[in-house]
């Protein structure tokens, strides 16, 4: 029977084929005389070879001799009838594009996809064109093993954070090359992976979902999955309630109402201010900062009755193991670049446009941190100086070359919060940060 239909073809191709081969640009036949070279240009572009395949029904797609018969065998095995023929594609080199439709790869394993290519003549090629593929229709298992920075709710049965970020462990068996956490077009990959017996261990940054003050919770229905490079998937469910409080406080050392301040401090254009500061366990980050700004005894030139204040840095540093201001956590924010922007004997404050982040213990250990300014402009600002006793000893400037310790406290406070963002519903109060024992250094 598929004698008699190759004969049929080859009776209508050489009616239809002829005539454009022989307008077809850089065929290398002579169609005017007896053809017995094989087919031109054949070669399999679907499946890749070497490929791992997660169906067992494929498309084998190529290129071939326009007019040739394609015949595809699975292993050695060409009883399954599949064929097709190469038709021209306009790229005008003489071959065409082949697809053989719905080929069974039959089990999983590793497969030879073989085919034998017949030209119009009845030429065929020496050797059938030649694929080696892997049919792995088998996903890989992934494991939950625990979701650090949540606590499980034995009542709702879910995981319960109000934190930022937490960190998944799961584990996958060794056929799979990767493991993700998803939802919608969200997709959290691993930062580290490690051998566990049979298994491979992932560890899976995660980050909350937008929060605010007044939506500051979310419930999350995660996917955990493992996947080959067949492209099975393997998935666990997982559900997290971030739940945030929507609150936040202001960090200071003086009682928030000092007597009559005269004592103040200034610099020089590169010097730094910087005050230690611990927030509490439910604070996520830095939300802004509080400077009292005293009377720099000067006038506006653009206009006596206004403030002749002048813009600074606000910055936030990482504490050393000394308690010393050490690297800085952000680029520095100016909240203002005019001469008198903001006013004199107050205290005056700013939020951040972008909160920081002080719930990385490495880099905030207890979530400790200095917050300060950097002088831009020479003896502009005056910063008060809180008079009452005791001394905290928790204000150091930078003169350059090293940071030292002042002798009273710079009226300097810290706005900190579970949420990145501020709004009038937030709850505000006002902490003393905890005390650290200092021992003076002979």
């Amino acid at each position: 029977m598929f004698e008699q239909n190759a004969r049929r073809w080859a009776a209508v191709l050489i009616v239809v084929a002829v005539p454009c081969l022989l307008l077809w640009v850089g065929c290398s036949k002579d169609l005017m005389s007896a053809d017995e070279s094989g087919p031109l240009g054949s070669r399999i572009t679907h499946p890749q070879d070497g490929a791992a395949l997660s169906s067992k029904i494929t498309d084998i797609r190529g290129r071939a001799e326009v007019g040739a018969t394609i015949e595809i065998g699975i292993n050695g095995d060409f009883s399954g009838g599949y064929s097709a023929v190469a038709w021209p594609d306009g790229a005008g080199q003489g071959t065409g594009r082949f697809t053989v439709e719905s080929v069974d790869l039959g089990d999983e394993g590793p497969k030879e996809i073989e085919a034998v290519i017949t030209d119009l003549f009845g030429n065929g090629t020496d050797d059938p064109v030649t694929i080696s593929v892997i049919l792995d229709t088998t996903a890989p298992s992934v494991a939950f093993v625990n979701l650090r920075g949540a606590q499980w709710d034995d009542v709702e049965a879910r995981w319960t954070t109000g934190v930022p970020r937490v960190e998944l462990v799961c584990t996958a068996d060794t056929t799979a090359s990767g493991a993700r956490v998803r939802y919608g077009i969200n997709d959290f990959r691993p930062d580290s992976l490690g051998a566990e017996g049979d298994r491979t261990r992932y560890r899976i940054p995660m980050t909350a979902p937008p929060l605010s003050p007044t939506h500051p919770e979310s419930l999350v229905h995660y996917q955990i999955e493992a996947f080959d490079d067949a492209g099975n998937v393997g998935a666990e469910p997982l559900t997290i309630y971030w739940a945030a409080a929507g609150k936040e406080t202001v960090l200071t050392w003086d009682d928030g109402h000092p007597n009559f301040i005269q004592n103040n401090t200034t610099g020089q254009n590169g010097m730094q201010l910087a005050v230690y500061f611990q927030a509490p366990a439910w604070a996520n980050y830095i939300t802004g900062a509080e400077f009292y700004i005293m009377n720099d005894n000067q006038t506006n030139p653009n206009d006596p009755e206004a403030a002749s204040t002048r813009p600074f840095r606000i910055f936030v540093w990482r504490p050393t193991q000394d308690e010393r201001p050490g690297i800085k956590a952000n680029d520095g924010y100016t909240p203002c670049g005019d001469l008198g922007c903001y006013p004199e004997a107050q205290l005056v404050g700013w939020d951040f446009p972008n909160a920081i982040d002080i719930t990385n213990h490495q880099q905030f250990p207890n979530k400790t941190f200095f917050l300060g300014m950097e002088w831009l402009h020479r003896n502009n600002p005056y910063i008060g100086l809180d008079p009452d006793e005791p001394i905290d000893s928790r204000s150091f400037r930078w003169n350059w070359t090293t940071w030292e310790m002042m002798t009273l406290d710079a009226i300097v406070h810290a706005r900190v919060s579970d949420l990145q963002i501020r709004d009038g519903e937030a709850r505000t109060a006002v902490l003393k940060p905890i005390a650290i024992e200092v021992i003076e250094q002979d």
